[in-house]
């Protein structure tokens, strides 16, 4: 599996797909690192002290920013 965010930096080669960066979106959208000091928000607090409530608001953005056709 790629790793994205080597893949972006210096890790990037041409013969990575489209499906392994999708993956590897997949991978950070499912395990998003909580160490990471730009997780300052509301995000990073439900998802480190209430996975259920964190759960909860992930399933609701997409009915409070619905895609612009």
């Amino acid at each position: 599996m790629v790793n994205l965010l080597d893949t972006i930096g210096k890790g990037w080669r041409p013969a990575i797909t489209v499906k392994q960066i999708l993956v590897g979106i997949q991978v950070l959208l499912d395990t998003p690192n909580p160490a990471d000091p730009a997780q300052t928000d509301d995000g990073y607090h439900f998802f480190i002290q209430d996975a259920v409530e964190y759960k909860r608001r992930v399933k609701l953005q997409p009915k409070q920013y619905p895609p612009i056709v």
